[in-house]
């Protein structure tokens, strides 16, 4: 049996995991899957119809980003949360420094300090799965932590495809209006990209937790909207959250990238919220692409 800070979506109560289920003390069962994630998702979480993204829009999503076009975006938002560790490691020796030094204590074992790190609307979990394998990489030693990585989506074939890129990562299946996982207890939510509710982050984060929130700039994708709109408008998503939260910084990171493969342009495109609405006639007539990366990355603390 392994505790975890997944809670029961029934009784609320902490959700331990087994060798093939995931149970709570009240007697309810969610079995893992093949590829090891767990469906915590409850049918009143969600409207009609197939919740989150198509298959199509994953699977186009999960080509693009293996190709690297966002890689220098994910590295930057990596550095974020690394440097976060590295001044939380910092402290945490300082303060262990003075309590081995306490005369009520003359204990010299190192306390070994829980860091969760959850990602919100994880789609198919390639910025969880790279963050995960940039923070083990690091020659910086953080022995002191005990990292966990979770992840949610409300798409099942998102988390599935999340679950086949690393098994490690615990995944499930739920709602970022209903997230499943206890109060108090994560250090680092990543939000990128997708909905938010302020209220589900703050009851989950730990106090003075960090929420990572990425968010389109203005001119981002641009040169793409011109294929589709005649005078496409310069509008960016602010990102901003208020209560219960306070701005820690903010960082921009844009750059152009090129797309010479007709199916990288295409997957682009039913990637992004216009293929809902807009016509891809004009996009397989294009060979070639330039277009720009703008976001917007907000990294706020829980007050």
């Amino acid at each position: 049996m392994i505790k975890t800070i997944f809670k029961c979506p029934n009784c609320s109560k902490a959700l331990n995991q087994g060798v093939k289920q995931y149970f709570c003390p009240n007697g309810h069962n969610f079995d893992i899957a093949r590829k090891g994630y767990v469906n915590l998702l409850l049918s009143s979480h969600i409207g009609a119809g197939n919740p989150g993204d198509s298959k199509e829009m994953l699977q186009s999503r999960r080509d693009f980003l293996e190709k690297g076009y966002y890689q220098q975006f994910s590295d930057k938002l990596n550095s974020i949360v690394y440097q976060f560790c590295v001044n939380s490691r910092q402290n945490n020796s300082i303060n262990q420094g003075a309590s081995k030094h306490s005369k009520n204590n003359t204990r010299k074992e190192v306390n070994i300090k829980e860091v969760n790190i959850y990602d919100a609307g994880c789609g198919e979990g390639y910025y969880i799965s790279r963050l995960k394998n940039d923070l083990e990489n690091q020659n910086q030693d953080f022995s002191c932590f005990n990292f966990n990585f979770y992840g949610t989506d409300v798409a099942r074939d998102a988390v599935n495809y999340a679950s086949g890129r690393d098994k490690q990562i615990r995944f499930a299946v739920a709602s970022s209006y209903h997230i499943p996982i206890l109060d108090n207890t994560v250090n680092y939510l990543l939000c990128i990209f997708a909905p938010r509710d302020e209220q589900e982050f703050r009851r989950i984060m730990k106090p003075n937790g960090k929420l990572i929130v990425a968010v389109p700039g203005a001119r981002h994708l641009y040169t793409l909207k011109k294929l589709m709109y005649q005078e496409p408008e310069e509008i960016g998503q602010k990102g901003t959250v208020r209560n219960g939260f306070r701005l820690l910084e903010e960082t921009n990171v844009n750059y152009n990238i090129n797309l010479t493969e007709k199916q990288d342009i295409i997957n682009l495109f039913k990637m992004t919220p216009y293929s809902r609405h807009a016509n891809i006639e004009s996009i397989n007539k294009v060979e070639e692409l330039n277009t720009e990366v703008d976001i917007n990355i907000l990294v706020y603390e829980k007050t």
